[in-house]
């Protein structure tokens, strides 16, 4: 039967396996042997421990496999961020897009009051007192001999 980890980390006994007695505690320690000094070890880190001098095995504590939570963090920095990048982005295309559209609005604005400006000059000019000083001005004259016709007149009132 296989154990789970946190059985192993607690040292519980394989499922429906005879459980572990252990001596009741007393509160008092027991005083056997004076235990040694554990010696310092100088070896990499993920080495093996040498078998004891005596030939008993050595229990080497292998350290639990963690959930790797660094890449979803990451992936989830990264999302934060790129979402950020974009926002900004976007925000700075939008407001200069808004400074083109406010001076295009100007130039039209400016192109419409010319616009008014030279209709109103036309029609000043074409106004009849304005073409006559302009014909005259021109060194053309007027023609005493012009017969003008009347609407609504015959020509025995005249």
């Amino acid at each position: 039967m296989t154990r789970t980890e946190q059985e192993i980390r607690r040292g519980a006994p394989v499922r429906g396996g005879v459980p572990r007695t252990a001596p009741a505690r007393t509160g008092v320690r027991e005083q056997d042997a004076p235990r040694a000094p554990r010696p310092a070890v100088d070896r990499p880190i993920g080495q093996r421990p040498a078998p004891a001098q005596d030939g008993a095995p050595v229990r080497v504590r292998r350290p639990m496999p963690r959930k790797q939570r660094a890449p979803f963090v990451l992936l989830v920095v990264g999302l934060l961020c790129g979402g950020l990048v974009s926002l900004l982005l976007l925000n700075t295309v939008l407001a200069r897009d808004s400074f083109t559209a406010s001076e295009l609005r100007e130039q039209i604005a400016e192109m419409q009051r010319q616009s008014d400006s030279a209709k109103r000059k036309i029609a000043e000019l074409e106004q009849p007192g304005s073409l006559a000083e302009a014909a005259e001005r021109q060194g053309q004259v007027s023609d005493p001999d012009v017969n003008v016709l009347y609407p609504g007149k015959s020509g025995a009132d005249r």
